[in-house]
């Protein structure tokens, strides 16, 4: 099958990078299933997509990536509908999605820990493992997860629950790889630096004084923040033809950091 035929499932789909990657990756498969919590998001990047013009098929659904039963009964959907399932791009996830990004340990709930834990690392599990044996029906596959620079726990404004959980899918993603490999699936992830996707400018970015802004630009070699873009560059790339020989990779997009 050609690269131009395959069916691509972004979670995420609706924001961010995975929006991004979705404008991207459209010229490059049939068919795109986007998936996210928020219908008026999806229905807006679907427009998108149309308006492009290209020959492709779009498929959207609501969905929590962190539902066991909601995972198996959308993917369920996808098999019997398609009978394939070539690329899993997994960019739901986030730190700011805690109500205190940056707690401390000592400050930090019990809840606020197992949501991080759940949005970033869990839905990657339930979504590979439901994704795993229709890739492997037609020995073939690319995975893409998204992890972060703060896997490696260096970021101070970030809280131990966020950089546990990207530690995780770091791990996963490299396990994966080993388990996968024989079956002509590649599974890789992708770190960003700070990105400056609506949701980061809000919380993150728009919240910090002058000074604060110049010591994080300070910190990135090539001195700016990522475009949602940028990540999505690498993100396709290693779901493409061209990466067929990359697998249980964690790469870095952060401008050097």
């Amino acid at each position: 099958m050609s690269e131009s035929q395959r069916l691509a499932v972004i979670t995420g789909a609706g924001n961010g990078i995975g929006r991004s990657t979705a404008l991207m990756l459209a010229k490059h498969v049939k068919t795109l299933v986007l998936l996210d919590t928020d219908a008026n998001k999806l229905a807006t990047l679907a427009n998108q997509l149309t308006a492009l013009e290209y020959p492709l098929q779009i498929d959207i659904y609501l969905l929590d990536v962190t539902q066991e039963m909601a995972v198996q009964t959308v993917f369920g959907e996808i098999a019997n509908k398609h009978s394939r399932l070539d690329i899993l791009i997994n960019a739901v996830g986030g730190g700011t999605a805690a109500g205190n990004p940056g707690a401390k340990l000592e400050d930090m709930e019990l809840s606020q820990w197992q949501g991080l834990l759940d949005l970033n690392l869990t839905s990657t599990f339930l979504c590979c493992r439901a994704a795993v044996p229709l890739m492997k029906r037609h020995q073939y596959g690319r995975i893409v997860n998204f992890s972060s620079i703060a896997s490696h726990g260096r970021r101070d404004k970030v809280s131990v629950a966020y950089a546990a959980s990207k530690a995780g899918v770091d791990g996963f993603t490299r396990k994966l790889s080993r388990e996968v490999g024989s079956y002509g699936i590649t599974c890789n992830a992708v770190a960003p630096g700070i990105t400056l996707t609506e949701r980061v400018d809000e919380k993150f970015w728009q919240v910090r004084s002058a000074a604060e802004k110049n010591d994080v630009l300070e910190s990135i070699p090539v001195g700016r923040l990522s475009t949602p873009e940028e990540q999505a560059e690498v993100t396709v790339f290693l779901a493409s033809e061209a990466a067929s020989y990359v697998t249980g990779q964690i790469v870095e997009v952060s401008g050097g950091i």
